[in-house]
């Protein structure tokens, strides 16, 4: 089994995990949703919780066909990185201006911290955008290490800035 057959089977693995998760999360009283903090009776909440969780198994399976069928490592590095910008910044816009805290892995949150961490998001994924230019320039493996550290510490500065 290469590297790449392992990769894409873990990958799988994990996708498959989040599906479960996420349909095991749908019906009322739910001990799954007990253990990410929802409450049991909540439905929306678990619905929208259950939407993330599915499209980020959708996502792995994705990433999962684009390694086994030989797509190029800078497309699913390109690819990659502008599906998670885009989706981190959708998630901060939903969080900060349609209130949605549900979509929070820290349950009750007040509406003044799920705004600064809605922000937070949508800043993270701006910053997401600086190793996917490394990658479509053409960078080199110690540029595309330094932005992508650079981008983790900052992007971890301003999660826990704005939570406190």
């Amino acid at each position: 089994m290469t590297s790449a057959d392992l990769g894409s089977a873990l990958l799988v693995a994990i996708a498959g995990a989040l599906l479960f998760v996420a349909l095991a999360s749908l019906p009322a009283g739910s001990r799954v949703r007990r253990a990410y903090g929802t409450h049991p009776d909540d439905d929306d909440a678990a619905r929208a919780n259950a939407a993330v969780l599915a499209a980020t198994g959708a996502f792995l399976l994705a990433l999962a066909a684009a390694t086994r069928f030989g797509v190029s490592d800078r497309l699913v590095a390109a690819g990659t990185l502008a599906v998670a910008a885009a989706g981190v910044v959708l998630l901060g816009w939903l969080v900060r201006y349609r209130d949605r805290r549900e979509l929070l892995t820290t349950p009750n949150v007040d509406r003044e911290r799920a705004r600064r961490l809605g922000g937070a998001a949508m800043l993270v994924g701006g910053l997401l955008v600086v190793p996917l230019a490394a990658v479509l320039l053409g960078a080199g493996d110690r540029t595309m290490a330094v932005s992508t550290v650079a981008v983790a510490v900052l992007s971890t500065l301003l999660v826990a800035f704005a939570y406190r």
